[in-house]
């Protein structure tokens, strides 16, 4: 039988190496969109190394339309750093195109409220995926589909029934149809099938522990892959920091008990999180040894941001293409006044990407970032 990996393209066989170089070039890949100020529908390609503003048609833009107002590409402030996640998703890709026969893939993606999991998952189907898969985007589409999860689940005994009925909602729109109907769906999609599942820290205090080893349960019992079939699940585990809310010191001084409420739930939900990050850590060390149906990979944290990180992205190409190098090194220095700022308020170094990509919106529509070379 021929090894499946034989039948793909040399990037899935180099070194882990040069997989991590591969996250920072690669042609053909759509990471966003833009739009001027006569509302022309155009993204932004990577081509032969370069960023390249094209319209729906596949050609470039005039010059003309890239000097007036340009709408914020979406994904565009969410981009800093990641690679940490990027590289460690390379690696298991490797692995999976190195087992016979082909296994849906498990990605475990954590990290606390604030690090802008869907945004992530965006960047996951945009650039990550189709960079380490060398997908043409011309002709080889990303399917998601979202896999809601049974909040009024509350017995872990019929998760699988319940899990197979809402991805059915989703994927054929029958609530009735079987886990082999839906991998039939999955086999006709051309590219790519990507699942998507989101889990809060209440999950867990409403279910237990076995929560987990459930959801995997799950796709260990999944119906039998093609030849070819990539099939990705991503499982993103929210931690549920319950961050004090800001309110006047009268409220408090009238409010004690509410104040004491809170303190208890934060400290509760603190200690909880932790135990979730544990048993996470213990799965990821385990490397899945229990699933032998599929492939599993733990992603790194997603952690906090420093400036290093943001004004690594300063310096990226999709960034550079947008503001214009005229600019950059303004641009670096409000970067580096953004976290001075933020540290004279809350004593951190580090941001979270939910406010930093709050704020690099805000610098990105400053007046200094239209005034390009070519103005």
């Amino acid at each position: 039988m021929t090894n499946p990996q034989d039948s793909l393209p040399e990037q899935n066989k180099k070194t882990e190496n040069e997989i991590q170089q591969d996250i920072a070039r690669n042609q053909g890949q759509a990471i966003g969109q833009m739009y001027g100020g006569q509302a022309v529908d155009a993204g932004i390609f990577i081509s032969g190394g370069s960023i390249v503003f094209q319209n729906s048609e596949g050609s470039s833009l005039p010059q003309s339309l890239l000097n007036v107002q340009r709408e914020i590409p979406s994904l565009l402030p969410y981009l800093p750093n990641r690679t940490d996640q990027e590289f460690e998703l390379g690696q298991a890709i490797q692995i999976l195109f190195a087992k016979t026969p082909r296994q849906p893939l498990v990605c475990i993606v954590h990290g606390d409220e604030f690090q802008s999991h869907d945004k992530f998952l965006e960047r996951l189907c945009k650039v990550s995926l189709p960079r380490l898969l060398r997908l043409d985007p011309k002709r080889t589409a990303i399917k998601e589909y979202h896999l809601g999860w049974p909040s009024s689940l509350k017995r872990l005994n019929n998760l699988s029934e319940r899990l197979c009925k809402n991805l059915a909602d989703t994927v054929e729109n029958y609530s009735l149809a079987t886990a082999q109907q839906i991998n039939q769906t999955f086999i006709k999609c051309p590219g790519v099938s990507v699942v998507h599942m989101h889990l809060l820290t209440d999950d867990w205090q409403n279910l237990g522990f076995d929560l987990l080893p459930n959801v995997l349960d799950f796709w260990q019992h999944w119906p039998d892959l093609q030849y070819e079939q990539i099939l990705v699940i991503c499982i993103f585990i929210k931690y549920q920091a319950k961050h004090p809310i800001k309110l006047q010191k009268w409220y408090w001084l009238f409010n004690p008990i509410i104040q004491l409420r809170r303190f208890l739930r934060r400290r509760h939900y603190n200690k909880l999180n932790h135990k979730i990050h544990q048993q996470i850590k213990v799965l990821s060390e385990s490397e899945f040894n229990k699933y032998n149906r599929l492939t599993g990979v733990v992603l790194p944290k997603l952690d906090n941001l420093t400036q290093s990180h943001v004004e690594d992205w300063v310096r990226c190409e999709a960034t550079k293409t947008f503001v214009g190098e005229a600019v950059l090194e303004q641009l670096i220095d409000a970067v580096r006044d953004m976290f001075d700022y933020w540290e004279i308020q809350t004593a951190l170094r580090t941001m979270s990407m939910d406010d930093v990509a709050l704020r690099l919106i805000k610098l990105l529509k400053a007046p200094f970032v239209d005034k390009e070379e070519h103005l």
